[in-house]
């Protein structure tokens, strides 16, 4: 059985004038969030074996942060997952999953769309929010329509000023 925990970035700063949309970094609600989640996978004991994250700013502090709670284990950065379509991301997992238990971290409308492709469902991922599907294969070749279920959303919850 296949795991895919798909991750959107946590709240990021807003675009400025000279703010590169590209470079933009977490706000202090957005690495609340990735704290949040990385905590609930530490508790938990989730096994994830691959991490693979956008090359954006705020989706490799995600990362990094969720990270910090698996125990370092290596984060793929792949520029092209940026504001990526859902057939880009399916053509990105199957390329470069090698494991059972992928976090794959990015941004909306594409991680919503796959979502909602993988499950059949109409979810809109908010910042910070995590989504699990797991699919009855080994192979993630196999993923397409209707092929996965969702097992968990997590949308941490943050107060801030």
């Amino acid at each position: 059985m296949l795991t895919l925990y798909l991750l959107r970035h946590g709240k990021a700063v807003k675009p400025g004038d000279l703010t590169n949309d590209f470079k933009r970094k977490l706000n202090k609600k957005g690495t609340a969030q990735a704290n949040q989640v990385g905590y609930i996978f530490q508790q938990e004991g989730i096994d994830v074996e691959q991490i693979i994250a956008s090359g954006a700013q705020r989706t490799q502090e995600t990362a990094e942060i969720l990270n910090y709670y698996l125990w370092k284990k290596p984060i793929e950065f792949d520029d092209s997952l940026y504001l990526a379509t859902r057939e880009k991301i399916q053509e990105i997992l199957v390329e470069k999953a090698n494991s059972k238990n992928v976090v794959l971290t990015g941004h909306n409308f594409g991680l919503s769309d796959f979502v909602n492709y993988l499950a059949n469902d109409q979810l809109v991922m908010s910042t910070g929010m995590l989504v699990q599907i797991n699919f009855n294969f080994d192979d993630w070749n196999l993923i397409g329509p209707n092929t996965g279920t969702i097992e968990r959303i997590l949308e941490p919850k943050v107060h801030s000023f």
